[in-house]
């Protein structure tokens, strides 16, 4: 028998110690492909989603932090106006959604007669009562 002869007896050996028939090669099956491609392509669709439900909260964290720091703005442009008196004022915001800043004496609530006044300030989107935005106490400087 030649040495070719000899390597395919050898070759057939092994492949029947291993299990193999003739004729059969290692590798996966057509379903085991698909099954990880299935798996795969689901993996992808979740990412997909995490990622926009993400990106979504920044947006939501990002307007709340735009609306506290323009609310604030309000509260630092009234006082730069001059002394405090209860009441409300309106306007808007750059993004054209309406605010309410509300300047309350804390002082009747408080039954503080003989201090000067702490002021509430509190500035909501909408109306005064509607969702807070932001709020400060300020008391009266003493003369």
């Amino acid at each position: 028998m030649s040495a070719r002869g000899r390597g395919i007896l050898r070759r057939a050996a092994r492949r029947q110690e291993d299990g193999q028939e003739d004729g059969q090669e290692d590798g996966f099956t057509t379903v085991e492909v698909l099954v990880a491609f299935g798996i795969a392509a689901a993996a992808t669709i979740m990412a997909i989603q995490i990622a926009g439900t993400a990106a979504g909260a920044v947006r939501r964290i990002e307007a709340s932090r735009v609306a506290a720091d323009e609310a604030e703005g309000v509260v630092l442009r009234r006082l730069a106006d001059g002394p405090l008196r209860p009441g409300i004022l309106q306007g808007a915001f750059s993004d054209g959604t309406p605010w309410t800043l509300s300047i309350t004496d804390l002082r009747p609530v408080l039954g503080l007669a003989r201090v000067p006044p702490l002021w509430q300030l509190r500035v909501a989107r909408g109306g005064p009562e509607g969702a807070l935005l932001y709020a400060t106490l300020i008391p009266e400087p003493r003369e």
